[in-house]
């Protein structure tokens, strides 16, 4: 059996129900908004700007401002920093390359002069070593052998004294030269004493040779000297690897990162 409904108030009675929650609603809404009011007028008026949403937003705006340009600011002294320290690399690497070439230079002539007077001394003594062969042999026209003029001989024996005498008076100040430009190097040293050394010796060798043969065939004669020729060269190889790699080390030589 259903439960009995309850009873619909009359309309004039539902009516005036209506207009009470009306009016209780519209009295909250005005004591509400006396209250806000009241509030307003008591607090200063910096602080109802604080409180504004329009403050808020210029705020924002002008903190956003400063803040854009600060790092604005910040990019830009990093890259005139950065332009100051490239600046300065290349500077320094144009000092290092302007040092190094001049280092070079001077080290180029001395080495340049140094083998040059070498290579008379050597070249000398080899020619020494050619009187040995039957052409030049002054005691041999009884043999059938075609005698040269003296002159010839003469030249060749000259030739040899001048490059011993210049040898002997360079071979000190050249020596010292580059040890000047390579910082005293000591294995420098011994390659330049032990190359001067040998081909001394190799001159020493050509003389003899030529004062005990007279009278070799063209291909004995090339065989003059041969061992200490050999070991001239070799010490030669040494000194000039060494003179590269005193190069390649230099101080004056700018490195990668420059």
């Amino acid at each position: 059996m259903a439960a009995p409904s309850s009873p619909t108030p009359p309309a004039d009675e539902l009516r005036d129900l209506v207009a009470q929650a009306v009016a209780l609603d519209y009295l909250r809404y005005r004591e509400s908004a006396s209250q806000k009011e009241e509030a307003a007028k008591g607090k200063p008026a910096w602080l109802q700007l604080f409180e504004s949403a329009g403050f808020a937003a210029l705020i924002t705006v002008v903190l956003g401002g400063i803040a854009g340009g600060l790092i604005t600011f910040e990019l830009q002294e990093y890259a005139k920093k950065r332009e100051r320290q490239v600046a300065e690399a290349r500077l320094e690497h144009d000092r290092s390359m302007t040092a190094f070439k001049e280092y070079l230079d001077r080290e180029r002539k001395v080495v340049d002069e140094m083998f040059l007077r070498l290579g008379k001394f050597v070249d000398a003594s080899r020619d020494l070593t050619t009187l040995s062969r039957k052409e030049f042999c002054e005691t041999c026209a009884r043999s059938g052998a075609r005698n040269r003029d003296t002159s010839e001989i003469q030249k060749i024996v000259n030739k040899y004294n001048e490059a011993t005498v210049d040898w002997n008076a360079n071979r000190l100040r050249l020596g010292l030269l580059l040890q000047l430009e390579h910082n005293n190097d000591a294995e420098l040293l011994r390659g330049w004493k032990e190359t001067s050394d040998a081909a001394e010796a190799y001159a020493e060798c050509a003389e003899r040779w030529r004062t005990k043969y007279n009278n070799l065939e063209f291909h004995e004669a090339l065989n003059a000297c041969g061992s200490v020729r050999d070991t001239l060269d070799g010490k030669l190889g040494l000194f000039t690897r060494r003179i590269v790699e005193l190069r390649n080390t230099s101080a004056y030589k700018p490195t990668e990162r420059d």
